[in-house]
């Protein structure tokens, strides 16, 4: 049983699930080798209606939780086959899908399965803001949520000073202003704790899947490289 949380995104509004080894070498495959992949059963074509990141939850021959399951659209679920004659898969935009490139979580992430034939069901889900917020609130002390907010107090100061000075004709004070701000800003993310806040809120927010994926294995590897 396998569990992956795979993050990635999409400039062309179509995310996809791959073997990585079926894919063209070096460029994305046109709509004629998509329908290609998807008929060899290499690729599932995940429409999302918009651009923008995307998190999969992938199951592979374990049921998706409860806490997760009651946040998928049944009515909305596509069904099918996808095989991988390696493990070796991805999750990423369709202009992602070929082997040259280079995995990163806001375009496509890459992981390992058992290789092998499968049976699918692939969710959208729709969960409620609010239940994301409340999660995702994990600046713990009064101090961590000061320091969460100084990024945006500090740009907003530093834009607003800023702005009045040059309606005044203060045009080079108001250049260091915003290069002050701009320092302090940077400042402020390298700093441990801040740093510590931002990963426990992604730690969080890999809870909260846009897809979900359940894989049941049907066929094993040394069969499908014999078919």
């Amino acid at each position: 049983m396998t569990h992956h949380r795979l993050p990635a995104g999409t400039d062309v509004a179509e995310m996809a699930l791959f073997d990585v080894d079926a894919l063209p070498h070096s460029k994305p495959p046109d709509a004629e080798s998509l329908e290609e992949l998807v008929a060899g059963e290499s690729l599932v074509r995940l429409s999302t209606g918009a651009d923008g990141g995307y998190l999969l939850h992938l199951h592979v021959d374990e049921s998706p939780p409860e806490q997760v399951l009651r946040y998928c659209l049944a009515e909305d679920k596509l069904t099918g086959h996808f095989a991988s004659s390696h493990g070796r898969i991805a999750f990423g935009g369709v202009e992602s899908a070929f082997q040259t490139f280079k995995p990163n979580r806001l375009i496509r992430s890459d992981a390992v399965i058992t290789p092998g034939r499968f049976s699918f069901t692939a969710y959208h889900t729709d969960i409620p803001d609010e239940v994301i917020n409340q999660a995702t609130r994990v600046d713990e002390t009064p101090a961590e949520r000061w320091l969460n907010r100084v990024p945006l107090i500090t740009t907003l100061m530093s834009l607003g000073v800023a702005f009045t000075l040059a309606t005044f004709g203060r045009s080079v004070i108001a250049g260091l202003v915003l290069l002050l701000g701009y320092v302090a800003f940077k400042t402020v993310k390298r700093l441990p704790a801040y740093k510590a806040v931002v990963a426990r809120r992604n730690e969080a927010q890999l809870a909260f899947p846009s897809i979900v994926i359940e894989m049941r294995s049907t066929q094993s590897a040394t069969s499908l490289f014999h078919r």
